[in-house]
């Protein structure tokens, strides 16, 4: 009975090439999918889950109020909070500090750029990292040891066991020696702290004394409570410790649980979507895409099952009851399921690196786990009860008396159901293809926006502190190379965010009121390559020896300090007092995502990371190396990366929603256009004799087309209008939350829709041309 049964299920299906093609490929561009967003959503919610205090883990931050009333978090805290902490919080059972660095270190003739952490000697003990030689107990008791990662180790000892032996960092001028007192296993992918290695916190303190001040932005501090603690009590106990102990700080401690960092991040004292908003849409996809593939294949089954009504009325004749020829059918589906299924697995499992890129991810079939392979037999399951249970069920409905008199079953209903999954297969890419015209627009205004820098001619070298004293002999040399107009070192790259600081005073000011400032740290030439627009007084001159001592603010910081006449007026920053000689507006110390902020520019030697290099003629890769050359001279040791400002990473990446929704569009619409096709199909199979008859009466050609046409385009109409609103109000949302944005592109709503349905109307006029053509005597004649 099985062998039969399965004989005709695979005769049906080779005799029907291409209906069994077309559902393979749409099922198989659905299983890719849907099979990307699971492993995505997977590795997302896997992070950091090694450690085996996932859930007791907590960072400790604070709500601050800034100038406009906004509410947004501070991470990096004083290094005195552990105390506090534990004497107002019993519940915590470890406290960590941790701030980052990053360093170059040497040994011999090699050499090794990493970031790490000053850490706690409990940092080990409080998060699961593996040390591999070494006690994790003791291993940053000592103030100048250092810990490295397995890589570290083989990079210079082509030994992982390398304890006891020595590492110079060069830091500039200071050359330190650690001696290695651990090695750890290289950090996983799915952990939201990524180091190189770690240094005892005590050391950092020895020559940052400032950070165990109160109001300090020294460090992030973790913590970990005890096994029965209940988070939003301690939540509550340290709410106002800093408030407390000196009530000129508007700062508010909350914790912010490992298991949501990558997910979440908070803005205005809530909580709202980071990582969270790519696993949405890369899963509201995923099923998207699945679903279009589902209604793909109902519509073509439908379609071809008009075919099969004399065959289902016959053995119901015969004896067969509606079970078995729904079996039948689910059988097809199956084996068409398990095609598409193993044929996804094997296009996941070879295109890795592709989707990787896309998705910014690090997702891979690897060893297939029992969670995945539940996860695919959840997907399989769900696509054969959506695609194969309706056109089943529609096939065995047929009444065997009316399918031998010749009738055919055209029930409204199904005509009704049919058409809705064909104009909701196209609202979905037309409202995805004009999304993606949104982002897009957006990522341009943003790219294009004038920030005072020339993006195309203007380079960036971050990591510059590694060559101190030798900044005028630099200078000059790079001046010194043809084309290059104007160097200046600083800690504030425009869009690119600048230090913030509380310590700020003047004329007026209420002494409890506790403001930030982004604090700007430049030299004379600053505006020699960021074009700084003044409104009043003068930008800093060397021809004034007393500039040293004084400041430039922004027209946003003039407002929060409510001068009438700045220029000339005091002001006190970290306690160093001076005079305001000018002031610029329309500069941009945070990215276009949020508001002008206020700025005090100064002219500082110290705290001056940057470099950044305007260059008038000659290609970027000739500048470049020439560069290299000179910083190369003046340390050989240091890791030098010049870059584009237009290269440097966007602070808010739009190519991940971009490029996710671009292709989602094309897959969508690609599935929409082989749903259409069925449909076509199903109406043609339908009027094979109402066009012969036509044509005997002389319609031509292309007015049978255009008959034809007119139902299809009516559909893509409702799908376009449909369509509209969605895309309208995913577009607003998304382009609120940036303070600077484009105007809401009319043309996309347009362009983008006309595009979906002109591939469209070409897919069923391929179609619709090969019945319009045909010799009307061969359709009557089949009739």
């Amino acid at each position: 009975m099985i062998k039969y049964f399965l004989k005709i299920v695979i005769r049906f299906l080779w005799r029907n090439k291409t209906y069994s093609g077309l559902n393979y490929a749409c099922l198989t561009f659905g299983f890719t999918c849907a099979i990307i967003a699971s492993l995505y959503i997977l590795n997302i919610f896997d992070y950091d889950k090694f450690h085996s205090n996932y859930r007791r883990l907590y960072s400790v931050e604070a709500y601050v109020t800034f100038f406009n009333g906004d509410r947004f978090p501070k991470e990096y805290l004083t290094a005195s909070l552990p105390d506090m902490l534990k004497k107002h919080a019993p519940e915590i059972e470890e406290v960590v500090r941790m701030t980052e660095r990053s360093y170059s270190f040497v040994h011999e003739d090699k050499t090794y750029a990493g970031n790490g952490f000053y850490a706690d000697n409990n940092f080990f003990d409080v998060f699961s990292f593996p040390v591999i030689y070494g006690n994790s107990r003791d291993i940053l008791n000592d103030i100048n040891s250092i810990v490295i990662s397995e890589s570290m180790a083989l990079n210079f000892f082509e030994n992982a066991d390398c304890t006891g032996k020595i590492l110079v960092m060069n830091n500039g001028s200071n050359r330190e020696a650690y001696r290695i007192s651990g090695i750890f296993r290289q950090v996983p992918n799915q952990s939201l702290l990524q180091f190189d290695f770690i240094i005892p916190f005590s050391k950092f303190l020895t020559g940052n004394a400032w950070a165990l001040e109160t109001g300090a932005t020294a460090n992030t501090t973790w913590i970990m409570l005890r096994s029965a603690a209940d988070w939003r009590q301690v939540n509550e106990k340290i709410k106002n410790l800093i408030v407390n102990h000196e009530s000129s700080l508007n700062h508010e401690l909350f914790l912010f649980p490992l298991k949501d960092k990558i997910l979440y991040r908070y803005a205005d004292g809530k909580r709202v979507w980071s990582g969270m908003q790519n696993v949405m849409i890369v899963g509201a996809v995923g099923l998207v895409i699945l679903l279009i593939a589902c209604f793909n294949f109902i519509n073509l089954a439908i379609a071809i099952n008009i075919r099969r009504y004399r065959e289902a009325g016959i053995k119901k004749v015969v004896g067969s009851k509606k079970a078995f020829i729904i079996s039948q059918f689910l059988s097809e589906t199956s084996i068409i399921i398990l095609a598409g299924m193993v044929s996804a697995i094997v296009l996941v499992a070879l295109l890795p690196d592709n989707f990787n890129l896309i998705l910014n991810s690090n997702i891979h079939l690897g060893a297939l786990s029992s969670k995945i392979i539940a996860y695919f037999l959840m997907i399989a399951l769900f696509t054969g009860l959506i695609s194969g249970l309706i056109p089943a069920l529609y096939l065995a409905s047929s009444n065997p008396i009316s399918v031998l008199k010749g009738k055919i079953i055209t029930s409204h209903s199904y005509s009704i159901f049919r058409q809705s999954l064909i104009v909701f297969q196209f609202t979905i890419p037309i409202a995805l293809i004009i999304c993606m015209l949104i982002i897009k627009t957006q990522d341009r205004y943003m790219r294009e926006y004038d920030a005072g820098v020339d993006k195309d001619k203007v380079i960036v070298v971050e990591n510059i502190s590694e060559i101190p004293d030798k900044t005028g002999r630099l200078k000059a040399d790079l001046l010194a190379i043809p084309g290059i107009e104007g160097v200046s070192y600083t800690n504030c790259i425009p869009t690119r965010n600048a230090r913030v600081s509380n310590e700020v005073s003047w004329e007026g000011k209420d002494a409890s009121e506790k403001l930030h400032f982004w604090c700007i740290n430049s030299d004379f030439d600053y505006n020699q390559v960021v074009k700084i627009k003044m409104m009043e007084g003068r930008f800093f001159s060397p021809s004034f020896s007393s500039d040293s001592d004084c400041y430039v603010i922004n027209d946003v910081a003039a407002r929060v300090m409510r001068y009438t006449n700045p220029v000339g007026a005091s002001l006190t920053l970290e306690g160093n007092k001076g005079t305001i000689i000018g002031i610029i507006k329309d500069f941009h110390a945070i990215d276009l995502a949020g508001p002008l902020v206020p700025v005090i520019m100064r002219i500082k030697s110290e705290e001056r990371p940057i470099v950044m290099i305007r260059f008038s003629s000659g290609n970027y890769a000739s500048v470049k190396e020439q560069i290299l050359k000179v910083l190369k001279h003046h340390n050989p040791d240091a890791s030098f990366e010049p870059a584009l400002f237009q290269d440097l990473p966007a602070n808010s990446n739009l190519s991940l929603p971009s490029n996710l929704i671009g292709l989602s569009f094309i897959i969508g619409l690609l599935l929409g256009c082989m749903g259409l096709f069925g449909l076509a199909s199903f109406s043609c199979e339908r009027r094979i004799k109402e066009i012969g008859i036509r044509k005997t009466n002389g319609a031509t050609t292309l007015s049978i087309m255009g008959l034809l046409l007119t139902s299809y385009l009516k559909w893509l109409v409702i799908a376009f209008i449909l369509a509209l609103p969605v895309a309208f109000t995913l577009g607003q949302y998304f382009l609120s939350r940036f303070f600077f944005h484009a105007a809401m592109p009319v043309w996309a709503f347009l362009a983008g829709p006309a595009f979906a349905i002109l591939v469209a109307i070409l897919t069923v006029s391929f179609r619709t041309w090969g019945v319009a053509s045909r010799n009307p005597v061969e359709a009557l004649r089949y009739e």
